[in-house]
């Protein structure tokens, strides 16, 4: 993608995130972009193209900084911290109206882009969970495969449950009591104490 087609991207992003995907028609996109619309059909041939290259271009930023968060200064309870508050910024990020016009009108984009997250979230819980393992923070016995679809289940669950409002969806509150959940059920000992002192020096600063 060149760089006049990653700025087309970058701003339709905002545009839908603002209004919807249905609420943006490509005359929109034009008169926004102040090009014509064959100038734009140069670039992406209809809206479903352009649609997967908005999503693509989400998922090379996500693995951007899902890959920033791997400091090997850190430990992984540290690295798992970066992961929760990343999330965070994400779903603070995403737009009901965004999320639901791309399910009933891009189903198969939509499938593919689903997938593709759960597959980047599931391999980096794994990794996180094998560091820590040789760091000898988390629990020896831990079944790395299955905690880490448990926790992306959670996850899911909690985004397509109605117990929770958009408010307490995005509040430090539920994610730093998730963020406890997942912890203490994954480390050992020696990884408690340092679990038990980041809370602590958290709720002194």
């Amino acid at each position: 993608m060149n760089e006049k087609a990653k700025d087309i991207v970058s701003k339709v992003a905002t545009m839908y995130l603002e209004y919807g995907i249905r609420g943006v028609t490509m005359d929109d996109v034009a008169h926004k972009l102040g090009i014509s619309k064959k100038t734009l059909y140069e670039y992406f041939k209809d809206k479903k193209e352009l649609v997967s290259a908005v999503l693509e271009n989400a998922r090379i930023e996500w693995e951007e900084r899902f890959a920033s968060t791997m400091c090997e200064e850190e430990t992984a309870i540290d690295e798992l911290l970066h992961y929760y508050e990343l999330q965070v910024k994400m779903i603070k990020g995403n737009k009901p109206a965004f999320i639901y016009d791309l399910k009933k009108y891009y189903p198969e984009v939509f499938k593919r882009f689903h997938r593709v997250k759960q597959n980047l979230i599931l391999d980096n819980f794994e990794k996180n969970m094998l560091k820590g393992k040789k760091e000898g923070l988390y629990r020896q016995d831990i079944n790395v495969e299955i905690i880490a679809k448990l926790t992306l289940m959670r996850f899911e669950g909690i985004m397509d449950s109605d117990l929770f409002s958009i408010d307490d969806f995005v509040s430090p509150d539920l994610f730093t009591e998730i963020f406890k959940y997942h912890l203490y059920g994954i480390v050992n000992e020696e990884g408690r104490k340092l679990v038990d002192n980041k809370f602590i020096n958290t709720a002194n600063s």
